[in-house]
């Protein structure tokens, strides 16, 4: 008994002395991040003349007790960052004093920074430097443009916005700007109907992009996720960039104290320009603009009210002309001449508001409210009509009447009319959590969303095949015109859904990880509940032997620095409200949730090549689909069968390497082999008959993709500059429009272009040298010229159809935009 009140007595006493020592220190702390105000986990910081040593945790949050009435220096240091030093002041007793510490990223090059390796073991993860994406030579005017370079992305047409990923479609593919979930357009057909994309390049902060695997946290998609960030300025900046093709212009600011923080951005885009280079010819008035703003109000140190708002107009007005397409072989050519009457209207308006209140409890828990609302008002108007003419072409190379039309072939008339309308309108509220515990990061959601869809549609297609009228006829004797549809529809529903994940270091020394979450997911059109879990881990198996070599206790080793990842989980895809609509225009009530489940291994690794930073990636995935929607692809138009009736799968791999080629300058090049079949079941043929179900390529079945983006510059003169996009994609499936996706075994030609760029800076942004007015006020300046489509190939989008007097069909194919030269101009205040 007398030793256990001893040992209480010695325990207390201690406890004593170590509160008394506490109070005669001072305590010392804060946050280090990055330029872009990340937080950067594991700094290794050092204080003198004390010695104590520790690091920065996932927050970028460091504390220390310090001794006070003595100065003190501060030494931080990170691989791949020039490390800092700092002094402070002495310090008094029971002193607290925030030092928050920005650390930049060590190496920087002329054209693009190399690439954070905050997020490298997230799988499939990409980071992408925003500020830069504005030098590529861009036709659509769109961000997404530099997603098409990255393994496992692929499109086929560069008016368009929209990609694939990983054998998934537009609507497979998540957006996310500052949290909120962003939609694209119901109606466009067309890339040159899209306008512009919501993403204002010239406003983003961080961008992330995962191809596949990813966390619980992101929503119900099958295929990737873009998670965008807007800035937070902290003080007055102004951008303007003005080409042929529309200019693109922002302003961000500041208050003194840096509580109230803003962002005002402007697009205009006409692509008339380059859409004059298509075989059909007419009247092309394209007209896209829009407006959008973030508000930040940093209420207190732990509260932010923020505020997002976008509106968009986008107008494409079109009167046809003529049209002449040559198509075929180099022994059986054939030339289509159309002349058309009538024009086509497509426009719509969209307007986005959000609110998020942000509350950081300490800095290890951060709370979330957020509200959206997004409005759609979409309208197609259109009557054309054309009598069009199908004539042989000579092959003979010795006749004089070589590639002219040699005799004619069939003759015929048709009328494409539409009057179709949709409103929309998508209400969300809901909250995000966040709370770091030890080797723990839980994070977790829930949202409550409300859809209100309104859909006219009135559209019908009379053909007159060479020179005879084929009309159908119904069982009552009365005219049937062809593709007729007539209907109004409209749906009101409501989603619930929320996330819970957990991040756990399981050992430091090799740095493995593993992220487990599960997602919930319930609609009231069809009342399924759907329940996702997921689950990534990461470890690094050479990080004992790396930091040896990092230290110099091995001699003349070189560091093998491998990181090894891997992914599991399924992703539902809960209809929106394309997938429900049939090709009749019927609503389907049971229709299902399509499901992917992912299998994803692979790993990147750091390495010098040239005595310059060098990365490679490569992953393996398997996706096996289950419960999927059939559909067809015309241009970016995606019809859907509206059945789960069909399963599949899709796998391949993906390759990357990107680094200095040229010294200051960072390039890459990717590949991707992938395939997806899937097979249909219930499908018959045009008489009726069942088909017996066999695995057939899906729509975005695209073997190979490869894309090269390369910089380059004049020894002698660094401030001419040059970038190349190469991009090449194998043949797409495509087959006769019957509804039948077993005919569909045909490949359109492989999708090949060159983009190239040509700049010459007129004011570095790192320049030093101030000297007159313009230097002064201007932060950075460059004038370029861009060659869209160098090499002049002709890529196929799509077919139209035509018919001569015996039946028989021709697939004459939609050519995308030719060479065009457009002259550039960025200035940065």
């Amino acid at each position: 008994m007398r030793n256990y009140i001893a040992c209480f007595l010695f325990g207390l006493t201690q406890l004593l002395i170590a509160n008394v020592k506490a109070q005669d220190k001072a305590t010392l702390f804060g946050t280090i991040s990055d330029s872009l105000n990340r937080p950067i986990e594991d700094v290794n910081i050092q204080i003198f003349p004390s010695n104590a040593t520790g690091n920065s945790d996932k927050f970028g949050y460091y504390s220390f007790q310090v001794p006070t009435e003595t100065a003190l220096t501060l030494v931080f240091t990170y691989v791949g960052r020039p490390p800092r030093k700092i002094d402070v002041a002495p310090l008094q007793k029971g002193e607290k004093h925030k030092l928050d510490v920005k650390m930049e990223y060590g190496v920087s090059l002329r054209v693009f920074v190399v690439s954070e390796e905050k997020d490298r073991d997230k799988v499939s993860m990409y980071t992408i430097d925003p500020k830069k994406a504005s030098i590529l030579a861009n036709v659509s005017g769109s961000f997404e443009q530099i997603l098409k370079t990255l393994p496992g992305v692929s499109s086929n047409n560069e008016l368009s916005s929209q990609y694939n990923v990983r054998g998934g479609n537009y609507d497979e593919n998540l957006i996310y700007v500052n949290d909120i979930e962003i939609y694209r357009p119901f109606l466009p057909r067309s890339g040159q109907q899209e306008g512009l994309s919501f993403i204002h390049t010239e406003l983003v902060q961080n961008v992330k992009f995962s191809a596949g695997g990813f966390e619980a946290r992101y929503g119900d998609k099958m295929s990737s996720v873009l998670d965008i960030k807007y800035k937070d300025p902290k003080k007055f900046g102004a951008s303007a960039t003005v080409s042929l093709l529309g200019l693109q212009t922002h302003v961000e600011g500041a208050s003194k104290d840096l509580r109230f923080t803003w962002l005002l951005g402007a697009r205009y885009w006409s692509n008339a320009y380059v859409l004059g280079t298509f075989d059909v010819q007419g009247d092309y008035q394209p007209k896209f603009y829009d407006v959008q703003t973030l508000l930040n109000w940093h209420l207190t140190d732990k509260l932010t009210l923020s505020a997002l708002g976008s509106f968009a107009s986008n107008k494409y007005y079109f009167v046809p002309q003529n049209r002449q397409t040559t198509f075929g072989t180099v022994n059986r050519a054939y030339q289509l001449n159309i002349f058309f009457e009538g024009a086509d209207l497509m426009e719509y308006q969209t307007g986005m508001a959000a609110a998020t209140l942000d509350y950081k409890l300490n800095h290890k828990t951060q709370l979330k409210l957020i509200g959206s609302s997004f409005y759609s008002n979409e309208n197609e108007i259109f009557t054309v009509e054309g009598a069009y003419r199908l004539s042989d072409i000579e092959t003979d190379l010795g006749s004089d009447n070589f590639a002219r039309a040699r005799s004619l072939r069939g003759v015929g008339y048709f009328i494409n009319n539409a009057r179709n309308s949709v409103i929309a309108r998508v209400n969300n509220i809901g909250h995000r959590g966040f709370h770091s515990a030890g080797k723990n990061t839980l994070q977790w959601g829930a949202f409550v969303q409300t859809e209100a869809v309104n859909d006219k549609l009135h559209e019908w297609y009379y053909d007159d095949s060479a020179g005879f009228s084929r009309p159908k006829i119904d069982t009552s004797g009365n005219f049937e015109l062809s593709n007729y549809l007539s209907t109004r529809l409209r749906l009101e529903t409501y989603r619930l859904n929320g996330y819970f994940q957990n991040t756990q270091l399981l050992n430091k020394s090799n740095n493995a990880s593993i992220t487990y979450g599960i997602r919930m997911n319930y609609w009231s059109f069809n009342q399924q509940t759907v329940v996702s879990p997921r689950a990534q881990f990461s470890f690094e198996p050479n990080k004992r032997y790396n930091r040896l070599v990092k230290e110099q206790k091995l001699d003349k080793k070189v560091r093998k620095d491998w990181l090894l990842k891997f992914a599991y989980g399924w992703y539902y895809q809960p209809p929106f409200y394309r997938e429900l609509r049939n090709f009749d225009g019927v609503l389907n009530p049971t229709i299902k949730a399509q499901r992917a489940i992912h299998y994803v291994m692979g790993g990147d690794m750091n390495f010098v090549a040239w005595n310059r930073p060098f990365k490679f990636i490569g992953e393996l995935y398997y996706k096996q689909l289950d419960f999927l929607v059939p559909y067809e692809i015309d241009n970016v138009r995606i019809r859907y069968f509206a059945n789960n009736n069909s399963s599949g799968y899709a796998s391949g791999i993906d390759l990357r390497v990107n680094g200095e080629f040229v010294k200051g300058a960072e390039s890459w090049a990717s590949i991707s082999v992938m395939k997806t079949q899937e097979k249909i079941t219930d499908a018959v043929d045009a008489q009726g008959n069942a088909i017996t179900p066999s695995y057939i390529p899906r729509p975005t079945d695209q073997r190979v993709n490869f894309a090269i983006f390369f910089q380059d510059y004049l020894r002698k003169n660094p401030k001419l500059r040059m970038n190349l996009n190469l991009v090449y994609g194998s043949g797409l499936p495509f087959g006769v429009p019957d509804r039948n996706r077993y005919n569909d075994l045909n490949r359109i030609p492989s999708y090949r272009r060159v983009d190239l760029g040509i700049n010459r800076v007129i004011i570095e942004e790192d320049s030093k040298k101030r000297d007159n007015f313009w230097r002064k006020n201007i932060q950075s300046a460059w004038i370029g010229i861009e060659v869209f489509n160098l090499l002049g190939v002709n890529n196929t989008i799509s077919y139209i159809w035509i018919e001569d007097v015996t039946a028989a069909r021709y697939a004459v194919p939609n050519y995308l935009t030719n060479r065009r030269v457009n002259i550039k101009m960025q200035m940065r205040f």
